[in-house]
């Protein structure tokens, strides 16, 4: 099966960014309208809806946002509105959550048996897949819906659900 013959959407990606003058925690929950915990700080943002995560040293995490470009507009304006610097700002990408489809469904007990890599999950009713080689967790319900998690790399994703439908494919485990 190739990747045109499942649907993939990239649901989040949580962004990292370093800013040349580290953000106070204090200036978080004063300035911003956050709430701390003292390790870390979080300020909601409303269109779009976005959740900004401030650690100990000042690092900004955007959460709830898929375009990189989104979230850094997202953080220069919370820089802004804290009075600091918006410029000198370093972005490291975090891991992606995205969902597909296969419009198959999932012999889920078939599958489970058939490999190491997959065990079922009697919580989630799905199987979970420890997919190794490409560094992430795939999940995927008997109705041929799923996610993977743990990944930061959509190419990489696409590859994955690809080698694992076609591994479930060839032991009959997809009706």
């Amino acid at each position: 099966m190739k990747n045109e013959d499942f649907d993939i959407k990239v649901e989040t990606q949580t962004f990292k960014f370093i800013p040349r003058i580290p953000v106070s925690l204090e200036d978080a929950v004063r300035i911003a309208g956050g709430s701390s915990n003292g390790e870390f700080a979080v300020v909601g943002h409303e269109k779009p809806r976005a959740t900004i995560i401030i650690d100990s040293l000042g690092s900004i995490v955007i959460h709830g946002i898929s375009n990189k470009d989104v979230a850094k507009l997202i953080t220069e304006e919370f820089l802004l509105s804290v009075g600091l610097p918006e410029s000198g700002l370093k972005i490291m990408k975090g891991e992606l959550v995205v969902s597909f489809s296969i419009g198959r469904a999932v012999l889920m007990q078939l599958a489970s048996e058939r490999f190491s890599d997959i065990q079922y999950d009697e919580r989630l009713d799905a199987i979970r897949i420890e997919a190794k080689r490409y560094r992430c967790s795939i999940i995927i319900f008997n109705n041929g819906r799923g996610i993977v998690l743990n990944q930061t790399s959509r190419s990489v994703i696409e590859m994955a659900i690809e080698y694992w439908i076609n591994q479930l494919l060839d032991v009959g485990a997809l009706a």
